[in-house]
């Protein structure tokens, strides 16, 4: 299979229905699609069209490939810390919203101290702050 017939099968992607994707989904993966959209089937079967001519990628390729990775902080998907908010006794959060600073003070309990209340959440305070739902740890950028 030459490299011409290749970017013919590319671009033919880009013609086909969803119907049509997942019928060739199936064909060269020898499975249905699951849930999906054609912009995702579309990028599947291109790696595969390509995966099929030129193969994959050798598990050294890979290594040197995770190397890499490790080493860019953008790269390294891995949740940090479990992305736990603290909960120490005494730390605080602050925001500014709509050029007011607020500031949050983590209480015992997992309980929360706001200007001068205890609330059991970051999402309350986030609530009584700007008047409609937020999820709270985004609010206050602790998430």
């Amino acid at each position: 299979m030459s490299n011409e017939l290749i970017t013919r099968q590319l671009k033919r992607l880009d013609a086909m229905n969803f119907s049509e994707l997942k019928e060739k989904f199936c064909e060269l993966f020898g499975f249905e699609a699951g849930q999906t959209n054609a912009v995702n089937l579309r990028r599947r079967l291109a790696y595969r069209i390509q995966e099929l001519h030129f193969g994959r990628l050798s598990e050294n390729d890979k290594e040197i490939l995770s190397r890499i990775a490790d080493g860019d902080p953008m790269a390294n998907l891995k949740d940090k810390a479990n992305s736990a908010i603290s909960k120490l006794r005494g730390t605080r959060y602050q925001r500014v919203w709509k050029g007011q600073k607020y500031e949050v003070t983590v209480l015992e309990d997992g309980k929360f101290e706001y200007a001068g209340e205890v609330f059991n959440s970051l999402s309350a305070i986030a609530r009584n702050i700007t008047g409609t739902r937020w999820n709270g740890k985004l609010f206050f950028g602790v998430k």
